[in-house]
């Protein structure tokens, strides 16, 4: 059995105007090629929801590989990659912790949110397993799925993590959040959300919809 992939390349893109509304399948097939031509797969592909965080025409893309080697090759070739109707706007090399558990992409619908935060060296592992011991309880509580859980191999002064959960809906994405008074049963969860917070130097999230290779012409 070979091991998890635990490699991968993150992908910021933009299409033509439109481009990503007109062609998914089309800009889901130029990932999957360039996936395929690295020695990688395609984990996922998603595009802007409706200009929020991303512009209409953004979306981000994530492979994987086999080894460390392989994916920070295949990020160089990404930075340089060209297509008729898609730009790569950014490229960078990532490292899994404790998430994905496995390398089944994660097919569920709903909105997928790309957080991506900094933290001081020091305070990366305190930061990965607050985060880890919170997730069962947030995922047993509201509609989630935390989906991947990596580190920048970037040279950075410090820590850059990028964390992506799937939430049925921009509603169950409120009510989860540790500062807005969730329901008492997510107590175990946003009591270590609180505390990770204190760590937390700077961070952003990009609201998505995945362009899976189930819906696409549905």
């Amino acid at each position: 059995m070979n091991p998890k992939r635990n490699s991968f390349v993150y992908l910021r893109y933009q299409t033509v105007p439109r481009g990503i509304q007109t062609d998914a399948a089309g800009v889901r097939a130029t990932f999957d090629e360039l996936a395929g031509s690295t020695n990688g797969t395609l984990f996922g592909c998603w595009r802007s929801l409706v200009g929020l965080g991303l512009g209409r025409d953004d979306g981000l893309a994530l492979l994987s590989y086999e080894s460390a080697a392989e994916a920070a090759t295949a990020r160089q070739a990404a930075s340089q990659f060209g297509a008729q109707q898609l730009e790569i706007k950014e490229a960078q090399h990532l490292e899994a912790s404790v998430r994905p558990t496995s390398d089944a992409p994660p097919a569920y619908p709903g909105v997928y949110v790309f957080r991506w935060f900094q933290v001081g060296n020091a305070d990366w592992e305190n930061f990965r397993d607050l985060s880890d011991a919170a997730w069962p309880n947030m995922e047993s509580v509201f509609d989630v799925n935390i989906c991947g859980f990596w580190r920048s191999q970037e040279a950075n002064d410090d820590t850059h993590v990028l964390l992506l959960t799937r939430y049925a809906d921009l509603s169950v994405w409120e009510a989860s959040r540790w500062w807005n008074n969730p329901t008492s049963a997510a107590d175990e969860s946003m009591t270590r959300f609180k505390s990770r917070n204190e760590v937390i130097k700077r961070t952003v999230a990009y609201p998505t919809m995945p362009v899976l290779a189930s819906t696409i012409g549905a």
